[in-house]
């Protein structure tokens, strides 16, 4: 066995191609995505068996776990099935995988990913290029999302191949199956593939430099090793894709170590009960009930599972509230008083959020609406809280309060909100080659900047502030949109080569987003300490 037959740079090549096209695929998901998309998926997910069948007959006609899992976890990621649905839909994926073993073992089928993305790959980077319209090319980007990522696969899957296709199994005749298991685990996790991972067993198994049960062990350490790709999918993604990320990779160990409880147990049933004497038809009877017995074993145990991963990972792995984890929610004094110091830096991470989409400032990491989407988590968390806080008997100030700073958060959301819709149409003008344009950006940008160095001024010096401090900022910021609506008429009796509505409804958002978030203060102005604080 040569080490050196690993092509170091098709790997690397094949992982960053990966991880672009998952990037690709969420961000068109959550772009072309609808509400009558969004029903039609959960409807059809939207109990644990309906999931899990809808993951294995998806699998068995895709041929890749491996793609199924990674649509699962754009899916997810977008928000447009939840966490419990796309756990259903990945233990499916693994009974459905099981298919292609019977193809291989009875037709000798083998699925070329490599010459079967080319399609994709021509129609979405075409479409990207020469359509005009969203949805069209939102749809374009998202099949080279899809193309980019399984080519990446094919890569990575051919770096390691002529090394797999040389790996000689049979100087582990007499060894322990613990030792399959690894080796299975390994070449599963090298190349990408449980597929692939189980063609190269079942030749083994043919040309005898196996057993049976060896090869039963090599199909348990596959199984394992295949969760590489959700692993790796995990990357830079937001919580719930985590979460369902992670959630194969517990199915597939838990599996496997039932598995490894009741090996022989297995080897008698397919050997003497069922009576299978053809070792390749044995094998994929192994993996089709190593999968079914896991899927039987486990569903019953899928809302304990979810809340478990719900409560494990989350964002940073901890609680992205700063304040409301020290104090008791049924206490209605100190959960005002948490919850006020909470919106005022909810309040500041929402303008942080607002000058990323203005390139005002840029993320530590990940995206503007990466930003947006841990918002929308840290918003989950407040309404949380908030929820918990009305199970105690509240004071009518403190009610009062809690309301008002209930409502100061979820404006603070509503003005990200407003600017993420228009940020296409912010990078348009960012982008433009017209002058003209390219100048009305930047006085958008200054604008923007004066603002919110404004409303900053105002959180830094609470619980000074009053209402008679932010009304200056409100008719400034009238004055602002006013202004901008006045320069878009002049650019266009000049030019008159622009699309005025466009830009007109680009300036209402940004100046929707402006008042939500001058209302946002407002409410929090509106929750004024006590005085013996």
């Amino acid at each position: 066995m040569d080490w050196s037959e690993i092509q170091v740079w098709p790997v690397l090549a094949g992982l960053g191609l990966f991880l672009f096209g998952m990037l690709m695929m969420e961000e068109a998901l959550k772009a072309l995505t609808g509400r009558s998309f969004k029903k039609f998926l959960r409807k059809h997910t939207n109990n644990s068996i309906k999931a899990v069948l809808s993951g294995a007959l998806i699998t068995a006609i895709l041929q890749s776990s491996s793609m199924v899992s990674l649509l699962v976890m754009s899916f997810a990621g977008a928000g447009i099935i939840g966490l419990k649905n796309g756990i259903g839909i990945i233990m499916g994926a693994n009974l459905g995988t099981t298919m292609t073993g019977w193809l291989v073992s009875l037709i000798g089928f083998k699925l070329n990913i490599g010459a079967a993305i080319l399609p994709f790959l021509a129609i979405g980077g075409l479409g990207t290029i020469f359509l005009k319209s969203e949805k069209p090319v939102q749809f374009s980007k998202l099949l080279m999302g899809f193309s980019f990522l399984f080519l990446g696969l094919d890569y990575m899957k051919n770096g390691f191949m002529v090394f797999a296709t040389h790996f000689d199994f049979s100087f582990l005749q007499g060894k322990p199956g613990g030792l399959f298991v690894l080796i299975g685990m390994a070449l599963s996790a090298s190349i990408q593939s449980s597929s692939a991972a189980m063609m190269i067993f079942l030749s083994s198994l043919a040309a005898g430099m196996v057993s049976l049960q060896q090869a039963f062990y090599l199909v348990v350490g596959s199984d394992i090793g295949t969760t590489i790709t959700a692993v790796i999918a995990t990357v830079h993604g937001n919580t719930i894709r985590r979460q369902v990320g992670w959630s194969q990779v517990g199915f597939n160990v838990v599996n496997a170590l039932f598995a490894l409880l009741i090996m022989n147990g297995f080897y008698y049933l397919i050997t003497d009960w069922m009576a299978i004497k053809d070792p390749l038809i044995g094998l994929v009877t192994f993996h089709s009930l190593l999968n079914l017995s896991g899927i039987i074993l486990l569903l019953p145990f899928l809302n304990p599972l979810t809340r478990l991963l719900e409560k494990r990972i989350v964002n940073g792995s901890e609680r992205i509230a700063h304040y409301l984890g020290v104090v008791n929610p049924q206490e209605g004094h100190a959960a005002a008083e948490a919850l006020q110091k909470e919106s005022i830096h909810f309040i500041g991470h929402a303008i942080a959020v607002n000058e990323y989409y203005f390139q005002l400032a840029a993320p530590e990491e990940g995206s503007p609406n990466d930003a947006y989407f841990t918002l929308k988590s840290y918003e989950a968390e407040v309404v949380e809280f908030y929820m918990q806080t009305l199970q105690s008997e509240l004071a009518k100030e403190e009610a009062v309060k809690i309301n008002n700073l209930t409502a100061s958060i979820r404006n603070a959301t509503l003005s990200v909100k407003d600017l993420k819709d228009t940020k296409h149409n912010l990078d348009e003008l960012n982008n433009s080659a017209t002058d003209i344009l390219y100048q009305f950006y930047q006085k958008l940008q200054s604008n923007q900047q004066h603002f919110y160095n404004e409303i900053k001024t105002l959180l830094h010096h609470f619980p000074l502030i009053t209402a008679d401090d932010i009304a200056p900022i409100s008719q400034a910021q009238g004055r602002f949109y006013q202004d901008e609506v006045n320069a878009l008429y002049r650019i266009f009796m000049e030019t008159q080569e622009m699309n005025i509505a466009s830009l007109l409804n680009t300036v209402r958002d940004i100046n929707n987003s402006n008042e939500s978030l001058i209302r946002s203060v407002t409410y929090l102005i509106a929750s004024p300490p006590h005085a013996d604080d």
